[in-house]
């Protein structure tokens, strides 16, 4: 399939950007449920259709990445926090085997990469949520 005809079907892409290989991808943000991500090889077809909120790719964010290589990673997030003392936080929703969970990526002030964690999503799994979806 070729770009013209995804962006025919799925529409315009959320973010548009290129691999370090030189591959172009479309990522759509289906937040707060999914991203997936189209990479396109030199003939502007498809090469590749994936989810990028696994926890496999968590496994490739490094500590020092700026926020453009976070997000070339994870495509978009679905909540951005900024915080008094200078550190920001996004927030990605995920799901992993049928449980719904979050992904939180912390920034530090000089806004490189500090740590990521995961957590149930407590909106659904905690008695103080509620437990609704």
């Amino acid at each position: 399939m070729t770009s013209t005809e995804v962006n025919a079907r799925a529409g315009a892409p959320t973010v548009v950007g290129r691999l370090p290989n030189g591959d172009a991808y479309w990522d759509y943000s289906r937040q707060p449920y999914y991203t997936d991500r189209v990479s396109y090889g030199p003939d502007e077809r498809v090469r590749e259709v994936r989810n990028l909120l696994d926890e496999e790719n968590f496994r490739t964010l490094r500590s020092g990445m700026n926020p453009e290589e976070v997000l070339a990673t994870l495509g978009p997030s679905y909540i951005r926090n900024s915080f008094a003392n200078g550190t920001t936080a996004w927030t990605y929703r995920f799901q992993d085997v049928g449980i719904w969970k979050l992904l939180h990526v912390t920034f530090d002030p000089s806004g490189r990469l500090q740590r990521y964690e995961v957590e149930w999503d407590p909106n659904i799994y905690s008695k103080k949520g509620g437990g609704r979806r």
